[in-house]
């Protein structure tokens, strides 16, 4: 997994923000989960930057370009020690089924311009052979 962070201004007291440039506008209708989805990662760069310096952000910022809004949240540490146990679950949860070749189809919008429906089980398709879970290569 990897994600690049777009900006992360330091205060002179040495407070970090980061900051999420949007280039997209998203629908009024679909506003809300846009925002939702654009915060769990940068929530998860704040994380990392509180993992990796030692200091939780105190404040992180979408940018949407095109209407020119802006979207402020800060965390507190605590919060932020609650999502990374919510990122912990997720990461055992992918790594169980990729042990187990338990990934179930989850459906949604973007079915509808995806490539690969005639292999989804959702569409009534067949998957191809589980190929099995990497192994770590020996040290």
């Amino acid at each position: 997994m990897r994600g690049y962070i777009d900006r992360i201004d330091v205060a002179a007291t040495g407070e970090l923000r980061v900051v999420d440039y949007k280039t997209g506008k998203a629908p009024p209708a679909a506003r809300a989960l846009a925002e939702f989805k654009a915060m769990f990662q940068m929530k998860f760069y704040a994380v990392a930057l509180f993992r990796s310096r030692g200091v939780p952000p105190t404040r992180l910022r979408l940018i949407y370009l095109a209407d020119g809004q802006l979207l402020d949240y800060s965390p507190d540490r605590d919060e932020l020690l609650r999502f990374e146990k919510t990122l912990m679950a997720i990461w055992r949860a992918i790594q169980s089924a990729g042990e187990t070749g338990d990934f179930r189809p989850n459906p949604s919008r973007l079915c509808d311009w995806c490539p690969h429906q005639q292999r989804c089980p959702a569409f009534g398709g067949t998957p191809p052979p589980y190929p099995g879970w990497p192994t770590e290569p020996a040290a």
